[in-house]
Parts: structure tokens; sequence; C-alpha cells
């Protein structure tokens, strides 16, 4: 099984990578060369990064559209993994990026995705969360404007820790457990959209925190184990809540002791969806 990557992200490596697990796990035992040039390759998977896969829309391989960001697949594409519901015709689905901060395989020299599948749904002592160093932490390199409202609304309160380009302090460590030190983290998306969950509120909650998350009220995560901005008519009410809860050790209590996942997610639908797609 010959597999080319084409056009991912900067940094990305051919020879270690989340897709590398999946496929070795996948097609179980058959030998694949994860760095095939394009006019060799049984499987294309190419991103948004760039533009070498055009080159290569008449190959044979069968081209396989994945994307972290909220973009659409495009036309071309044989199959495609993105954040979209819509299945165009049978042809795309719904891999929200989350799933790739997963290492499904306890694979002990994969450092790119640390969380375990034993650790999703990890019950935190709620006193040991109430009684942390420190009280709200927020990592980012994009300054939406609502992040950084929340982020000074909340430091008035107590001290909020900003990481991450935004706050020119950089963490070069594991997120994990950086978040580990904190009681809140401010863990809002780019941008609301349909289907559109990244790493973010997964993370906090893995960590143990009471995650402040601002993105889709969907079916992936049980509702109950975070505290949405959505569910707020503005950000005054939402804050008037943090106050609330911080008076109030029962309801902390609740949110801490709820799980992220009512029913712990798999990889059996992309192994599902493979071989309905005839990959084999």
């Amino acid at each position: 099984m010959n597999i080319c990557y084409l056009d991912f992200w900067p940094g990305f490596e051919s020879n270690s990578n989340w897709f590398n697990l999946l496929f070795l796990d996948y097609f179980n035992g058959k030998e694949i060369n994860f760095n095939a040039e394009p006019q060799e390759a049984d499987i294309i998977l190419f991103s948004s990064f760039g533009s070498q896969h055009l080159n290569w829309l008449n190959s044979k391989a069968i081209k396989i559209f994945y994307t972290g960001e909220n973009h659409r697949p495009p036309h071309y594409c044989d199959l495609s993994f993105s954040f979209d519901f819509n299945t165009y015709n049978g042809t795309n689905l719904r891999l929200p990026i989350w799933y790739l901060y997963i290492n499904w395989w306890n694979e002990p020299n994969f450092s790119h995705a640390r969380i375990t599948p034993k650790m999703l749904n990890k019950k935190w002592d709620p006193d040991e969360v109430l009684n942390r160093p420190h009280f709200c932490s927020i990592v980012i390199g994009n300054p939406v404007k609502n992040r950084i409202e929340v982020a000074e609304a909340l430091n008035e309160l107590n001290p909020v820790h900003g990481y991450g380009s935004v706050f020119n302090n950089y963490y070069s460590g594991d997120k994990i457990e950086l978040l580990q030190n904190y009681k809140y983290n401010i863990c809002f998306e780019n941008t609301v959209a349909e289907g559109y969950t990244t790493e973010k509120l997964l993370e906090a909650k893995v960590a143990g925190c009471i995650p402040l998350y601002y993105g889709y009220k969907g079916f992936d995560f049980n509702p109950y184990s975070y505290i949405n901005y959505l569910n707020f008519n503005d950000k005054n009410s939402f804050i008037e809540y943090i106050k609330m809860i911080e008076k109030n050790k029962e309801l902390c209590y609740n949110i801490i002791n709820e799980k992220l996942f009512n029913e712990l997610p798999s990889l059996d639908f992309i192994f599902n969806f493979l071989k309905k797609k005839g990959i084999k």
C-alpha cells in the first residue's frame, strides 16, 4: 500500500502522524509506504495548506481530503474527512479534529497526541480541582474579541494567566500538565459553526478544569460537563454566572463530576466508512 501526503500544515511529518497509526490499524498487517511519490500512490491524502494536489487530479490514486479547519471539502476529491455534517452523497465523513488529539493506540513513541483513551472520562476529585494553585488560564494564538473580553473580565475577579502569542508568553511543554494547575480554562473556539469542535474543550476537561467554552452546541460532548458562553445573553450574564458558582461549591462539584462523554468514542465509525467505500 502506497500512501502520499500532500499540502498538509507546516511541520507535518509523513513518517510520524495520527493518520499513519490509523492506517496501520485499519490495514492490519499490510506493508505501507507512507512516503510514496504521487505517481505511485494508491491513496493521496491531502489538506488545504497548498495546491500540489491539483497536479494529480487525474491520478489513479484514491484522493482523500482532510481538513481540521472550518472548510468545505472540494468537489474533486473522492472522499473527505471534515467538520461538515453534510455527507456529500456519502463521500464525506465528519471527523472533528479533537479525534486527532487522542492516542487511541497507546503508542509510546507518539508525542503528537498525548491524551489516551483512559483519560477521556477520568474522574477528578472536586476538592483537588477547587484547591488548585491558580484560578484560570487561557492558551491562544488568535485574539478573538470575546476571548479577550472574558479573560479581562475574569481577571478582575481573580488572576487569569494567559499563554501563547497573544500574550507573548509561549509555553512549549505538555498543555494538559499546564492546565492541571488551574480551576478554570477559557477554551473558546475561533468561530461557531455547525459541527465545528476542536481540541480545546477536550483538553480542558481531560485536565480536570471547569471548561469555559464558546462553541457549537452539538452532540460530541456532554453539555453539563462545561459552561457554554452561548447559553447566556451576553458577556455580563456569563461572568455573573461564574461569580455565582464561585460561591456555590455544590454547583462546581456538579460540573466537575460530569463526564465529558455520555458514551465513549471510538474509531469504529472511521473504519466502517472506509470499508463501505471499498478502501482495502
